[in-house]
């Protein structure tokens, strides 16, 4: 049996997420965990904020400090791995 899993992988915006943030190596640091914990990467997408609230907040905060830090959406990454029907 085949037991999925889907992982947030957020980001930093603004000025600082511009400078310091590096998206490869977050998805490669993601991506090693899970494979030492058993899971098999499957996919990877850019998620992009959709809720007109969070949006908002995240304008906000990148108002509040005057360019210089908010967070950002990120990737959705999904990984899988097989499970054994006798460890249930």
């Amino acid at each position: 049996m085949i037991e999925n899993k889907v992982v947030r992988v957020s980001l930093s915006g603004g000025l600082i997420g511009s400078i310091f943030t590096n998206p490869s190596k977050a998805l490669n640091d993601c991506m090693a965990k899970h494979n030492k914990e058993g899971w098999r990467f499957v996919f990877k997408i850019h998620h992009s904020q959709r809720n007109a609230l969070v949006l908002l907040w995240q304008y906000a905060i990148l108002v509040a400090t005057i360019g210089m830090w908010t967070f950002d959406a990120g990737y959705l990454v999904t990984f899988e791995r097989n499970i054994n029907e006798d460890k249930k």
